[in-house]
């Protein structure tokens, strides 16, 4: 009995001892399990010239330490960018590699080819987006330059005309438009170099075979504390992706509406493809400075004089779940007719209703310069530089003043002209625009954009049912004055309107008269068979420059008639002992 309670006990002790040696060959806690994730591309922020992809994915993790591994990411990536973010557990660290791939061109040669090309991709994205800052500051310098000029001009001939104060702006606009535009040159010509570089090495890449020996991968360090499911997102930027706005503005002038449909043309080769996407398009520049440039001295010396030709002459973010069908009626049971009714009527309520989410405009977001606008719709747009993919932001309809605006002087053509206000909430950037009269086309133009509140004009293109003949009827030299000293040059002219549009319309004629910059010399405007317009804004910056503008409301022309008439006299008078510049032969 003795023995057998021995050999128990030596049986109990052999398994603890053996119990106990396993448990000290069990995992060190301290080292991170590891699982590589599969993470699905949820939403792109597409700004121009790159794009912020987030990628997510849901795994069911233990306690301890996890390293969850996102492979196969595009080359195009921009490491310094990525972080990640997660709903449980406690984020200690995001890293960026270059993980190998065994293939049949894994060789240090194929390792350094695919170096060279994402350095060259970063490098180039960094360059564009120099070079469109440097087009910004050029495009402010040149509005200066043009407000500066209309000061000038108006107060040209004047006391008010300050010349030190307009030298000094002259000065400062050809220095500034001097280091924008060398700016500009520089980075060009080392965009065509890089851009050269990167064929290269692309072309001799692409002769080693294989899909590359080192692929992006981030590795996100995750410390769980409690069982379940976490979700992780993954974001970062990548370049070779941008946006332009492109619209389709129609006029419908017997409606007094314009219709404005505003699209995104999206463009991208990434190296990923985007599926389903909640696509979200921003105007803002990711900037790659942390701190501000630099302020240069500004130096005073003594200026050289100025040659005369001297220059300066998105609704819901996606769309939600499914429609829910009606509760089941407690109706006595129906027949098959009265069921398969009820059916289709169900049916067609849900396609209307999933009809109603997806016809949404975007979602717009941010203020000032910098606004968001997010896509109604999943997106897909494959990495395909050659395939241009078009989403819809916005389409509304405007109010809209219609006229037709005419200068027979210069220009045969009767053009069809919208006056709109920007009413919608959109912020309407400067685009390419494809323009309709009703369902006709009439050309593609470039649209100036507008923000909200603000007013813009658009024109339809020339309406050959309006016409406008201009005709200088007569010229002559009189001799005025006591006793014949004075001379008036006088020319008659003529201008005939007629409306074959069907109804009546709104004309804005436009003319011209001389414009004396010599006390010794007067210009008058006499005969004049209609009023001058009284538009405050013409009056003030037009007029005093010699624009002649009649606003004339018009009947359509009856059958057989000319048209309306509108007649004028301009007389130049001076002494007969001075000499003017020649008047045009109009």
């Amino acid at each position: 009995m003795t023995s057998l309670t021995i050999s128990l006990a030596l049986t109990c002790f052999a398994l603890a001892s053996n119990a106990h040696a396993q448990g000290g060959a069990e995992v060190d806690p301290t080292v991170a399990q590891e699982r590589t994730v599969d993470a699905k591309i949820e939403a792109v922020m597409l700004y121009q010239g790159r794009a912020a992809v987030t990628r997510v994915t849901t795994q069911t993790l233990t306690e301890g330490l996890w390293k969850l591994r996102f492979e196969a990411l595009p080359l195009t990536i921009q490491p310094e960018t990525i972080e990640a973010k997660s709903s449980g557990g406690r984020i200690l660290s995001v890293d960026f590699a270059l993980r190998p791939v065994a293939d049949a061109a894994s060789t240090p040669q194929a390792a350094a080819l695919d170096a060279q090309i994402l350095k060259l991709n970063q490098t180039i994205a960094v360059a564009v987006d120099s070079l469109a800052g440097l087009q910004n500051e050029l495009k402010v310098i040149e509005s200066v330059g043009v407000r500066a000029a209309a000061d000038a001009g108006k107060d040209g001939g004047t006391s008010k005309l300050d010349l030190p104060t307009l030298d000094s702006q002259l000065t400062w606009m050809a220095t500034q438009r001097a280091r924008a535009s060398a700016g500009m040159r520089d980075i060009s010509e080392k965009l065509d170099l890089w851009r050269k570089d990167l064929t290269a090495a692309q072309t001799r890449r692409a002769a080693l075979g294989g899909e590359g020996t080192a692929v992006p991968s981030a590795e996100v360090l995750l410390a769980v504390t409690a069982e379940g499911p976490v979700s992780l997102r993954l974001s970062y930027l990548v370049t070779d992706a941008r946006w332009e706005p492109a619209y389709s503005l129609r006029a419908l002038p017997e409606r007094n509406l314009m219709t404005i449909e505003f699209d995104a043309v999206v463009v991208q080769s990434s190296g990923e493809d985007w599926k389903g996407v909640r696509l979200s398009l921003s105007t803002a520049r990711p900037s790659h400075a942390s701190s501000p440039t630099p302020l240069a001295p500004w130096y005073v010396d003594v200026r050289e004089p100025i040659s005369e030709d001297s220059g300066f002459a998105v609704a819901r973010s996606m769309v939600g779940s499914e429609p829910q069908a009606p509760p089941t009626s407690t109706a006595p049971v129906e027949n098959d007719a009265e069921s398969f009714t009820r059916d289709r009527r169900m049916v067609a309520q849900k396609r209307k209703s999933v009809a109603q989410e997806m016809a949404v405009d975007a979602v717009v977001g941010g203020s000032g310069p910098s606004v968001t606008y997010t896509i109604a719709l999943p997106f897909d747009a494959p990495s395909d530089a050659q395939l241009r993919r078009r989403a819809r932001i916005a389409s509304f309809d405007a109010p809209t003043k219609f006229v037709y605006q005419t200068q027979p002087v210069v220009s045969d053509g009767v053009f069809l002209r919208g006056t709109v206000t920007n009413a919608s909430a959109f912020q309407l950037l400067p685009g390419r625009a494809s323009v309709f009269v009703a369902g006709d086309y009439v050309a593609a133009s470039s649209f100036a954009g507008a923000a909200p509140k603000q007013e813009l004009d658009v024109f339809f293109g020339a309406d050959p049912a309006v016409t406008a003949r201009r005709e200088l009827v007569k010229r002559e030299d009189r001799q005025s004055g006591l006793f014949g000293g004075g001379l008036d040059s006088v020319s008659d002219y003529r201008v005939t309107i007629s409306n074959g549009a069907g109804r009546p319309i709104q004309v804005e004629l436009l003319d011209r008269q001389p414009v004396s910059r010599s006390d010794k010399v007067d210009v008058r405007l006499t005969n004049n068979s209609t009023p001058l317009s009284t538009d405050a804004q013409y009056v003030a910056s037009q007029r005093p420059q010699g624009i002649l503008r009649w606003d004339l409301s018009m009947v359509p022309t009856p059958t057989g008639s000319e048209g309306s008439l509108i007649n004028w006299t301009v007389t130049v008078s001076r002494s007969k002992d001075i000499s003017i510049t020649p008047l045009p032969r109009e």
